[in-house]
């Protein structure tokens, strides 16, 4: 399951930073946005967390992640995860 998601994850990163190359340290800012409030906030973003930042290191984007904040939304029409990276 985690391969299939992190290939996912790969082909987004790749469209949307292509080869982008981050080597300072960075914050990730995620912000979960889920159709419903029905899901335990610690497995929508746990999982989701691990399979983004792996796949970002995997993809030479970035080499150092000092800390992640997570923020929580309902979107019944356009469930989604938004990514903010900040060099620190």
């Amino acid at each position: 399951m985690k391969q299939k998601n992190e290939a996912v994850v790969i082909r987004a990163i790749l469209e949307q930073l292509g080869r982008l190359r981050i080597t300072k340290p960075v914050i990730i800012r995620y912000r979960w946005y889920e159709p419903n409030n029905r899901r335990d906030l610690d497995n929508i973003s746990s999982f989701g967390r691990k399979v983004i930042q792996d796949a970002l290191v995997q993809t030479k984007v970035l080499r150092y992640i000092t800390g992640f904040q997570d923020a929580f939304f309902v979107d019944k029409e356009r469930p989604r995860i938004e990514v903010e990276i900040e060099e620190v």
